[in-house]
């Protein structure tokens, strides 16, 4: 993730499916990144994956279920970019879909947003 000019910051992966294995984790802290409310803020995933849908949603930090989930934006296919949300702190979930079968991921980040 990383905002116009920003550097990027890898985010923590957490449940995902891939090629008939995967792994479950509870909702994950996220790696933290500083951005400006309303700032557009853009999520590129290694080696130019192809996504086929994805969403995003923010929750109070210190949450590990995901109660409370407060959608952020949503949309098929690239690019995954949407505008940080009100000033706060708060852990957000990147879902994507992978094209082609269940494959999926979730990222996490940790925003300061101000």
């Amino acid at each position: 993730m990383h905002a116009e000019g920003g550097d990027p910051v890898a985010g923590q992966l957490g449940s995902y499916t891939w090629g008939g294995g995967g792994s479950d984790s509870p909702w994950l802290p996220g790696s933290p990144i500083t951005l400006g409310a309303g700032e557009p803020v853009t999520v590129v995933l290694a080696d130019d994956a192809v996504v086929a849908d994805w969403s995003a949603v923010r929750v109070a930090p210190g949450t590990t279920d995901g109660t409370g989930a407060v959608p952020l934006a949503s949309a098929a296919g690239d690019p995954i970019r949407f505008p940080a949300p009100d000033a706060g702190r708060w852990s957000v979930q990147v879902q994507v879909r992978f094209p082609g079968g269940p494959d999926s991921a979730a990222y996490y980040w940790l925003l300061d947003v101000r």
